[in-house]
């Protein structure tokens, strides 16, 4: 990209605007809200993914925080909306079923992450020890976000990959 000859004909100052400018767009989105949600990113698999664990088991390592792969609970993961931060091995076993999980931080609205959460398929929990108000997690995925961006985590539920019970 070429800057036309007049941008260096401004003063530095009006440049300086220009650029702060540009940066407070980019993170608009097309109609104008701000976009609390970072890019998804896919996460290299853990390759112990298809240990399954008994329920008193040792927590295992996991690649990441909250995991998006690896040793899971056998069973019945958690389902809908809890009131208690999940372990990873649970975590874990929701995404392998194919679910989303979505936790958040407190004071995150935790009202408007309860409408996102629908029996098997979505998951929403508290975790204090997350680094972002909200992480939404699939098998191998995760979107962080600064804070409740409910259009955000309606599009990462809709175009997750369903690829839990493949062990992409």
């Amino acid at each position: 990209m070429s800057l036309p000859s007049s941008w260096f004909a401004c003063p530095s100052s009006a440049r300086v605007v220009a650029v702060v400018l540009v940066l407070a767009l980019s993170s608009c989105s097309e109609k104008g809200e701000d976009q609390a949600c970072g890019a998804i990113k896919r996460e290299r698999l853990d390759p112990s993914s298809s240990v399954h664990l008994l329920p008193n088991a040792v927590e295992p390592t996991y690649l990441s925080d909250p995991p998006t792969s690896g040793p899971h609970l056998s069973g019945a993961p958690p389902q809908g909306e809890v009131d208690e931060p999940i372990n990873r091995p649970s975590q874990v076993a929701i995404l392998e079923q194919g679910g989303v999980l979505i936790q958040y931080r407190l004071p995150a609205d935790k009202s408007l992450l309860a409408v996102l959460a629908n029996g098997t398929s979505v998951v929403v929990a508290p975790n204090p020890k997350l680094s972002a108000s909200v992480v939404a997690t699939a098998w191998s995925v995760k979107q962080t976000c600064t804070k409740v961006d409910e259009s955000g985590l309606r599009r990462f539920i809709k175009d997750r990959p369903i690829v839990g019970l493949s062990h992409e």
